[in-house]
């Protein structure tokens, strides 16, 4: 009987470290957009126990992957990893697709066309960068046509083409739109139905490294209740937000990643302006959408300009921004509320007016309306090009396996977001790929460059 009271206390002991250790998350993603959905997708997909928490509700009503439509393609003249990056993701959608419909009563509930509308994508630019070009496109194995001078330019698209431009349409299977709203529905459902937790208007208010793990202060967005959780793993996906949300973490990021906002400008063709088109027309709106137009040969005349959906009497909205129209940001919260102004509203009238008649379809500035304008924001790297890696220890250049980063998308994000969350969960997981193409991609991204440009900084 002497004896029993040390064996109770001992069990106790062993309980309470028992219920300690359970309250510790095994990984936790922070931020539900693009890069977030998909990092927690492939971690579950790999059979880990993960929490994804994002500050807004279950549908987006703002931030980067805010929206319905974004340019999905292959060509990318001058650097194979974009086209990597995309085809990669459309082979991990496939994935994604066939987990869902074999988890559901209905087996072809999901769709990869609700992902990937396939349509031909237009590139016009100056003819200078033909060999470039070229190049690029026999590389990347894509299937196109090309014009590079006013008689081709009639002859293939029946297009009005200037002196020393040249278009290019490729016209690769799951090349066209990605919807980002899609794309993070279908892989939220996919950590669900794994198991996994998605925890929805909690924002992330300090994050801590500790000993043996990471404690996440919490916020809930709607009824302000605070609760603090701890992680022996974090993968940060939360764009815009990475300097703050790291500052105690990787306080560098404040410098590496730098966002600024990118206008979105959301027009309609008015109805009897539309009406009039002929069947012929109406279609070569469609098939000549989406568009990245660089042909005046400066940044602030370039644009990408795509359909967003159609409405239920098939008029298009069109969608117009550039990835060069930037401005600085004072406040992250506010920034998504900031209205377009009078010159942004009229580059975006002219730009796409300039198209149209490019593209020998009648349009005046009074027959088009402008519905909304969004202000979105760009994380920038200094070389544009994104990171995706561990993190460094905080005593040496060595990776942090604990700690994993997604940041610096600029506007490159959402063609490659699968491939974007496959290496990030690798990195995590201490997974490799083989294929040398993966490789080249992870480096280009990876933890060699992030510690080189630390350095820079210090």
């Amino acid at each position: 009987m002497k004896n029993l009271l040390p064996i109770l206390l001992l069990a106790l002991l062993c309980l309470s470290c028992q219920e300690k250790e359970e309250n510790i998350q095994e990984i936790t993603v922070i931020g539900g957009g693009l890069m977030g959905s998909t990092t927690a997708w492939q971690l579950s997909n790999y059979g880990e126990k993960v929490l994804l928490i994002e500050q807004q509700d279950s549908v987006y009503t703002f931030g980067s992957s805010y929206g319905e439509a974004r340019i999905a393609r292959s060509s990318n003249r001058g650097n194979d990893i974009w086209s990597y990056l995309h085809n990669r993701s459309v082979k991990e959608m496939k994935n994604l697709v066939d987990f869902l419909n074999s988890n559901s009563t209905n087996k072809s509930a999901f769709h990869i066309s609700d992902i990937y509308t396939t349509s031909p994508v237009t590139y016009v630019g100056r003819t200078t960068i033909y060999d470039k070009l070229y190049n690029s496109l026999i590389r990347q194995k894509v299937d196109y046509k090309m014009a590079v001078n006013p008689t081709e330019g009639k002859a293939l698209f029946d297009a009005s083409l200037p002196d020393s431009v040249l278009m290019q349409v490729e016209y690769n299977e799951h090349s066209g739109m990605i919807n980002p709203r899609k794309v993070i529905n279908y892989c939220q459902k996919g950590v669900l139905k794994k198991g996994n937790d998605i925890w929805y208007n909690h924002k992330v208010t300090s994050l801590l490294q500790k000993e043996g793990y990471y404690e996440i202060a919490l916020e809930n967005t709607k009824t302000g209740e605070k609760q603090t959780i701890k992680s022996k793993k974090v993968v940060s996906a939360a764009g815009p937000y990475t300097g703050q949300l790291l500052k105690n973490i990787a306080p560098y990021f404040e410098q590496l990643i730098n966002p600024q906002r990118v206008f979105l400008a959301f027009l309609k063709i008015k109805k009897a302006r539309f009406e009039s088109y002929t069947p012929e027309q109406k279609e070569k709106v469609f098939i000549s959408y989406p568009v990245i137009n660089s042909s005046k040969g400066t940044r602030a005349g370039s644009f990408f300009s795509m359909i967003e959906n159609v409405d239920e009497m098939g008029f298009p909205l069109i969608k117009i921004g550039g990835h060069f129209q930037r401005s600085p940001i004072e406040d992250l919260n506010t920034i998504w509320k900031q209205e377009l102004s009078t010159t942004e509203i009229e580059w975006s009238l002219n730009s796409t007016l300039g198209y149209f008649d490019l593209i020998n379809v009648p349009l005046t500035e009074k027959d088009l309306q402008l519905v909304e304008g969004y202000s979105c924001v760009y994380s920038l790297t200094k070389t544009e090009v994104p990171y995706v890696t561990n993190i460094p220890t905080e005593s040496s250049s060595q990776k942090n396996p604990n700690f994993v980063v997604l940041g610096g998308m600029s506007g490159v994000g959402a063609k490659g977001a699968m491939t974007y969350g496959l290496i990030a969960a690798n990195s995590l997981l201490n997974k490799e790929v083989a294929a040398a193409e993966y490789q080249t991609v992870k480096t280009a991204l990876g933890f060699e460059r992030l510690v080189e440009d630390i350095a820079l900084i210090k």
